[in-house]
């Protein structure tokens, strides 16, 4: 606490233009990357984080080595970054009263809150909401007593079951009945609470599907895609014969994006203050590849005899064993329902703060996958 202390003091001694940015789970795969973003484009950056913060720092510096040039850091710009010990889940974010103090009276430009409960599950909701929501009311408080922007990375996937048939998810809130997990349920609860809170500027992005750098294919990730990922390549090795059952539904999109180009899009559209103001922006690529093509890289970099199925119950019942095993384990996957849904998203307000589609040459997707999976496995 009295290491805090001190930097909260060296802190309010800023006062150059370029204001202070707060980072909340800097340490995520996309948090990392609008943190290195941000120390790139010149603020001081505050990043909130648990346990052993001299380790943390460090952590941040490595994994800084495996990105591409675009968010490649000096020692100088990492001068420019400072960790203060704290956390989201606790009341005042665990900081003393006198830090809590200081935190408050900060030239803080922004506030960009990356943190997340990631699990899916319903098993685990309340300690979701305790992060996902509790969390953004305990920085609401910050944002609010320091008169700074609250930057909220939510998700595209907050308008629920009903948007899951090609209905297409605008730029704006929602309120569903239904939702496929708990993740999206309570990033669309904090969400609704941003919007209601009283005397808050904020700005939400939503990005889609986010896999590994466009350059290098790096990923601190092993959720999502880099579950199957893990389960394909462990068939692969047992050099497994049996056909391979996937539950998609054909021609639909699958909307992944590269971790970089999706925090390139964030941070290009928060340099426009005034036209993001309260406003929702999906992060999503404009031209996404189909589930088809997806499944067919899969097929030939694993060499499995993927196929698609419509199941049923006889159907089901109808598969050999093994068969029947597999496909069990790949269904209760993270992103299972999401290969049988077909989520379309619209982009306007990205691309009018951009002047351009949310997208790069990064499009011609087995290349890009292919360095994905590479890197992945490389380092499991």
């Amino acid at each position: 606490m009295k290491e805090n202390q001190h930097t909260f003091k060296k802190l309010s001694e800023i006062q150059d233009l370029k204001r202070i940015q707060l980072v909340v789970g800097g340490l995520g795969f996309i948090g990392q990357y609008l943190t290195w973003g941000l120390l790139r484009k010149g603020f001081n950056v505050v990043l909130i984080a648990r346990n052993d913060i001299h380790a943390r720092f460090e952590q941040l510096k490595q994994r800084n080595s495996f990105v591409n040039p675009t968010y490649k850091l000096s020692k100088n710009d990492f001068d420019r970054l400072i960790i203060i010990s704290g956390d989201l889940n606790r009341p005042k974010l665990n900081l003393s009263s006198m830090s809590y103090r200081q935190l408050h009276s900060l030239h803080i430009g922004s506030i960009w809150n990356c943190a997340a409960d990631m699990r899916y599950s319903y098993s685990n909701l309340q300690q979701s909401i305790n992060t996902n929501v509790n969390g953004v009311e305990r920085l609401i408080e910050v944002a609010v007593a320091a008169k700074c922007r609250f930057n909220q990375i939510s998700t595209s996937f907050i308008a629920g079951k009903d948007h899951a048939s090609g209905v297409t998810v605008k730029e704006k809130l929602y309120q569903p009945k239904e939702f496929f997990n708990a993740y999206d349920y309570t990033k669309n609860a904090a969400e609704n609470l941003i919007a209601e809170s009283k005397n808050l500027e904020y700005t939400i992005y939503r990005p889609t599907i986010v896999l590994g750098d466009s350059v290098t294919g790096y990923t601190n990730s092993q959720s999502g895609y880099y579950e199957y990922v893990k389960l394909l390549n462990r068939l692969k090795e047992q050099n497994v014969q049996t056909p391979i059952h996937l539950k998609y539904l054909p021609n639909c999109l699958i909307n992944v994006i590269p971790v970089d180009i999706c925090c390139d899009a964030i941070l290009k559209i928060s340099n426009n203050h005034e036209l993001t103001k309260n406003q929702y922006f999906n992060i999503a690529d404009s031209n996404p590849m189909t589930i088809d093509e997806f499944v067919m890289f899969n097929r030939d970099y694993f060499e499995l005899d993927l196929r698609q199925i419509q199941v049923s119950g006889v159907l089901l019942s109808s598969l050999p064993e093994k068969e029947r095993r597999i496909l069990k384990i790949i269904n209760r996957m993270q992103n299972g329902p999401f290969l049988n849904s077909d989520f379309r998203f619209c982009s306007a307000n990205s691309q009018r703060v951009l002047g351009h589609p949310v997208q790069d040459q990064w499009r011609n997707s087995k290349s890009y996958l292919t360095k994905v999976v590479d890197y992945f496995l490389n380092q499991t």
